[in-house]
């Protein structure tokens, strides 16, 4: 909890000190998660769940090149539900996804829409779940994200984003299967919109 408690404190830093230096903008950043776990063995299934996520983000901006930096602190909570198990189960994240960015300069009407992609590490911490006793949440993951999505009237940012897990998400042991372990890693959509200030 205490590195949790210092990201927080280091984005709200951020946020504050930041905006003076002219291409630092922060926002705040709500989405929705479509998540499915890909398992490495067929023993068992998963299948698509809805969730949600939230938080803050710093989008540092490099000016005519088009390339920047986009930073978050996100609290994302996820479902899902195996096959065999009669339960879907919660798990809650903080999320610290880093993204670079390249957004396309379209002379004369970029500060009304300017579209761009992005791709980064996402550095998940778990800090809660209701999983049963055959499921082990590990208690960080990471994902690759790659997507794209356009800045509307300088202020709106609507994204669409593909995490493809890196690092084991889970692991299901079943005592039916001689206590062989199956391993899960997360593959998630997310759609958010942001407004930065």
């Amino acid at each position: 909890m205490k590195t949790i408690r210092h990201i927080l404190v280091g984005l709200a830093m951020a946020a504050v000190v930041l905006p003076a230096w002219g291409q630092v903008r922060v926002g705040l950043r709500a989405g929705v998660t479509v998540n499915k776990l890909s398992l490495d063995r067929d023993l068992v299934s998963s299948d698509n769940r809805v969730g949600y996520t939230g938080g803050l983000l710093v989008d540092l901006n490099i000016p005519v090149v088009g390339l920047g930096i986009e930073a978050s602190a996100m609290y994302t909570y996820r479902n899902n539900r195996l096959s065999s198990e009669n339960q879907t189960y919660k798990r809650h994240y903080i999320d610290i996804p880093v993204y670079a960015r390249y957004r396309l300069t379209l002379p004369k009407v970029e500060r009304y829409f300017a579209p761009y992609v992005f791709t980064g590490p996402d550095f998940s911490i778990l800090f809660n779940d209701n999983a049963p006793v055959t499921i082990n949440n590990s208690r960080t993951y990471t994902s690759w994200d790659v997507g794209g999505g356009a800045d509307l009237f300088q202020h709106l940012r609507l994204s669409v984003c593909y995490g493809i897990g890196m690092t084991r998400a889970m692991e299901f042991i079943d005592r039916d299967y001689m206590g062989s372990a199956v391993e899960g890693k997360d593959r998630h959509w997310t759609i958010s919109a942001a407004w930065l200030f």
